[in-house]
């Protein structure tokens, strides 16, 4: 499988992806994030990943829910930004924040991921040496951004120059599809990229809010984080939503709005959903002359082969025995 390290050098990397444990792992070299798909059916998504010098550009779309999470690499610095154009565009949730359609988001340097898009969705990803970026912003007149973006996830951007940084974009992602092979030319990416960054950080330093600073932080997020770390630590622990409340120390009914509110769904059907990606994951490693399907999805706690299967298909699009032959 390609990556996005191997391409980090040669001509851009364009693929058709539809399954998503494939998505993740192919994001994984330059975004390692957990990708948890929330609703049923086979996943179409397109990536385009350029390398433009010190810049590193990602271009997502797909067409279900997902939810991302992880710790953002270290060194580096994001920002992420929605491509859709509609005025009328689903919401985007950061932290369970809802992104206003102008923000620049993912800009805090520590911390982790913690995203979920809505159906269809197109985003751009960018990353580079942080420390590179502050000096870049320096030189362009943009001396205080370091202390502008301390502890500060998302801004909100002036729409103009939104705008501006959006079509920028757009003509990029447009030579890279119809001219690849001029994309090859290590002297043209750096000249994009350069053509790209003093927008971001015209963008940034006069950005037209203060993102988190003033956000008051949404109701029961914190239950939900609890919850999903919970989750990742006990793969394979039985556990009812009663014992899930009682390890968290959380209420019932504020655990179940909490996952409502952010993940649009209660926290057993996300823990399903999981333990679904679990089995995924395992089943497209193993070997499929030593691995019986019922013994793995029994391992993840799910006893009855029937409503296994029928699980499995109805959110991933295909039977078990596909993944394993895979």
């Amino acid at each position: 499988m390609r990556t996005l390290r191997k391409c980090a050098s040669a001509a851009p990397l364009s693929r058709s992806i539809q399954d998503i444990a494939r998505l993740e792992g192919v994001l994984s070299p330059l975004l390692p994030v957990q990708l948890t798909q929330l609703a049923g059916g086979c996943l179409s998504s397109e990536l385009l990943a350029l390398d433009l010098g010190a810049l590193q550009v990602l271009r997502l779309r797909f067409d279900r829910p997902l939810h991302g999470g992880g710790a953002k690499p270290a060194g580096r610095q994001l920002i992420a930004l929605d491509l859709e154009e509609a005025p009328s565009r689903p919401v985007i949730r950061s932290h369970g924040l809802e992104l206003p359609a102008t923000a620049f988001f993912g800009l805090a340097a520590d911390g982790e991921i913690h995203l979920t898009t809505p159906e269809r969705c197109s985003l751009a990803v960018l990353s580079l040496e942080r420390d590179r970026f502050l000096q870049w912003a320096r030189e362009l007149g943009g001396p205080g951004l370091e202390e502008q973006l301390e502890g500060v996830n998302w801004e909100t951007i002036d729409p103009l120059r939104f705008q501006g940084v959006r079509s920028c974009l757009g003509r990029i992602f447009r030579l890279a599809e119809r001219s690849p092979a001029l994309m090859a030319d290590p002297a043209i990416r750096r000249r994009l990229g350069g053509d790209l960054v003093p927008l971001l950080v015209e963008a940034l330093v006069h950005c037209s809010g203060h993102g988190e600073r003033l956000a008051r932080p949404p109701a029961r997020i914190e239950l939900v984080k609890a919850a999903q770390t919970w989750m990742a630590e006990h793969p394979h622990d039985p556990i009812n939503l009663d014992g899930l409340c009682r390890q968290i120390a959380a209420g019932r009914r504020s655990l179940l709005q909490g996952f409502r509110e952010h993940l649009g769904m209660g926290p057993m059907a996300y823990l399903k959903i999981r333990r679904l990606h679990g089995v995924r994951q395992a089943l497209l490693a193993a070997d499929p002359r030593a691995t019986t399907i019922a013994e793995l999805a029994a391992a993840w706690g799910f006893m009855n082969a029937g409503h296994f299967a029928r699980d499995y298909r109805s959110l991933f699009g295909e039977h078990p025995r596909t993944s394993l032959r895979a």
